[in-house]
């Protein structure tokens, strides 16, 4: 079979599968592709396909991590760094020595060497599958956290621990003392690396962009080159290729790039492209797994060295071995719960995280770049049997993670629920929007902001409570102002009539408000400073401005300081944006057609985004059809609305 017909058979059986998704939703995305890769291949009898183990790691691994550094959430990193540390690297290493060591014992055999290369490739979990399965169960945000950041950080430590097993099979040394020096200078190097080629790159794209270069199929390209090309060079450097591209995309995802239209057509086409090209990697990799195992398994099914049952045996022992060792870790940290648990839940919660620490991506393909020679130039005997077992392995936890988690997992969100699944589609979007923010199109950011705002107050059913939480806010905050302006007033910071005319409107609208006679009161003791001499207009419109501009930034700084529950989280937000970025009220007196445009832009990038994040939490099963359909006319009617 020619390679280029194979290619688009494969890219074919990816589209063919995320179709088969949707009206399989009980079976994870990752089953099916391996369902049409082994579907691909029965017709031919003696299939035959291979690539170099470099090469693949090259293609695959560099873009696909690259993109997970990219995506990552910084913030939930951080925050849940311990458990992160303890399954990404200490059960990394954990599980290479105690699995390498149990293989070794049930396989005497194979070379330590290879053992330990198996348990290596074996160690890493994998994000994409938590993704699948996350769409068809609801694992809880934190738990979603913990292993995305877990799947990115051992992707790495895996990979590396499965290099060094490598070199020793094919070269037959190896010292504990040497390799481990090695691992943390190539690790530093790989990091570092990753770090200065991003920033070189910033550099480069934003010396083009001054000299009025905005080429956006340039950049694109530039971007999707990057993983490949920093990969190539940490490899010529004998640094760590893997933590450079990982490094790398999360600089990439820390630069700010200047909001204007070409960087934010750039933006959403990135996104577009990489979406498209992670997911058709993910499926090859699964596909060819699928392509793999017919001949693999024969290969070992009718090798008189191993028994049919032993081989069936030896992959739910070494499951049962990546299970018992990550459930026990995850039950002696309790979890990594901050609250107390009964035993009951701690042990529920050790399965859950347990279960959802499946292996796909980083396993098959360090399986698949096992050497064909080791030492002194002999064949690698036991290849093939090294991958039927990893492959064995990434069913068996897919099986069992596709049909035991939702007996563990929470239920999906009945119909009741879907207006708090729009409402957390908006302000992600929010949210989102707020990391475009800067300087020159702060005003416009909190104009959009305020237009979402909107819509989740729409959405919220209980318009009483939010009546009341409106009326408790515009109290709070006119006393807010009440009391700055009046420190003003003592410090002598503006005239006596600028501060009286400021405190006597606010005092007015407090009595209209609360119809509270004190109010009113407080509004006569003010009336003869009002009758204080006239300031010129000029010195007028300067103290005007001076006292909103410091009054909303002490609003701002007090409404940080609310206690949790004050008023509801939509409220908070309103009030919040409102005075951080003075609304509506300051984008008078711009031009209106620069106006228009900036807020075009961010409308775009915003209105990209949702439409993103609806096809999402469609696809996580958090948003029914009739529901999809409705918030994607939504979106069309504020298209509208904006563009027209």
């Amino acid at each position: 079979m020619e390679i280029f017909e194979f290619i688009l058979i494969l890219l074919g059986m990816v589209f063919i599968s995320n179709v088969l998704s949707r009206f399989l939703p009980s079976i994870s995305i990752p089953l099916i592709q391996i369902g049409l890769g082994i579907l691909i291949v029965l017709p031919f009898e003696k299939f035959n396909f291979s690539i170099n183990p470099e090469l693949f790691m090259l293609l695959f691994l560099a873009p696909l991590l690259f993109n997970d550094g990219k995506n990552t959430d910084k913030v939930a990193l951080w925050k849940w760094r311990k458990p992160i540390f303890w399954l990404s690297i200490c059960l990394v290493f954990i599980t290479v020595y105690a699995l390498g060591m149990l293989i070794g014992g049930m396989i005497t055999s194979l070379p330590v060497a290879a053992a330990f290369a198996l348990a290596a490739a074996l160690a890493p979990t994998d994000a994409v599958a938590v993704s699948s399965l996350a769409e068809k169960v609801k694992i809880p945000k934190k738990a979603i956290h913990i292993l995305e950041g877990e799947s990115l950080i051992n992707d790495a430590s895996g990979l590396v621990s499965f290099q060094f097993a490598v070199l020793a099979l094919t070269t037959g040394t190896f010292s504990l003392l040497d390799a481990g020096m090695k691992f943390v200078l190539i690790s530093i190097g790989g990091i570092a690396l990753g770090v200065v080629l991003s920033l070189i790159k910033w550099v480069v794209t934003t010396a083009l962009r001054r000299f009025g270069i905005e080429n956006i199929i340039s950049f694109l390209l530039l971007d999707l080159l990057t993983p490949f090309l920093i990969f190539l060079i940490a490899e010529s450097l004998e640094v760590n290729g893997i933590l450079a591209v990982v490094s790398a995309g999360m600089m990439q995802s820390i630069g700010y790039s200047k909001m204007n239209p070409e960087s934010a057509r750039l933006n959403t086409l990135s996104k577009n492209t990489w979406s498209v090209l992670t997911f058709s990697l993910n499926g090859v990799v699964f596909i060819l797994l699928g392509t793999q195992l017919p001949r693999v398994v024969s290969d070992v099914w009718f090798d008189t060295g191993i028994s049919n049952s032993g081989l069936v045996f030896l992959v739910l022992c070494i499951t049962a071995g990546l299970l018992v060792l990550r459930f026990l870790l995850l039950f002696i940290f309790r979890a990594f719960s901050e609250e107390k648990k009964s035993f009951k839940e701690r042990t529920r919660d050790s399965f859950l995280y347990t279960i959802s620490g499946v292996r796909g991506t980083v396993t098959l393909v360090s399986a698949l770049s096992l050497p064909f020679v080791i030492q002194n130039g002999e064949t690698f005997a036991s290849r093939n049997l090294l991958i039927a077992l990893a492959a064995g392995v990434i069913l068996t936890t897919l099986l069992l993670a596709n049909f035991v988690l939702p007996l563990f997992a929470e239920k999906k969100q009945s119909d009741s629920e879907q207006n708090e699944v729009v409402i957390s589609i908006l302000r992600d979007v929010m949210k989102d929007l707020k990391k475009q923010e800067n300087g020159e199109n702060k005003d416009y950011v909190h104009f959009l902001s305020q237009i979402y705002q909107q819509r989740i107050l729409e959405l919220n059913q209980d318009k009483e409570h939010l009546r009341n939480d409106d009326l408790k806010m515009k109290i709070t905050v006119l006393n807010w102002e009440i009391e700055k302006a009046a420190s003003m007033k003592k410090k002598g910071e503006v005239s006596d009539n600028s501060i009286g005319r400021f405190i006597n409107k606010r005092n007015k609208y407090l009595y209209i408000l609360t119809n509270d006679k004190k109010y009113r009161n407080r509004r006569r003791a003010l009336m003869t400073e009002l009758r204080a001499p006239q300031v010129n207009l000029k010195q007028r419109k300067k103290e005007r401005w001076t006292l909103q501009e410091e009054t909303r930034k002490y609003v701002t700084q007090k409404l940080e300081t609310l206690p949790h529950g004050f008023v509801s989280p939509e409220m908070y937000d309103i009030y919040l944006t409102r005075y951080e970025g003075r609304g509506f009220t300051h984008l008078g007196g711009r031009n209106k057609q620069n106006m228009k445009e900036e807020i075009e832009i961010l409308a775009e990038y915003a209105i990209q985004v949702e439409r993103a994040l609806i096809q999402k939490y469609f696809e996580k099963g958090e948003l029914s059809r009739k529901d999809m359909k409705k918030c994607r006319e939504e979106v069309l009617i504020m298209e509208n609305d904006l563009f027209s």
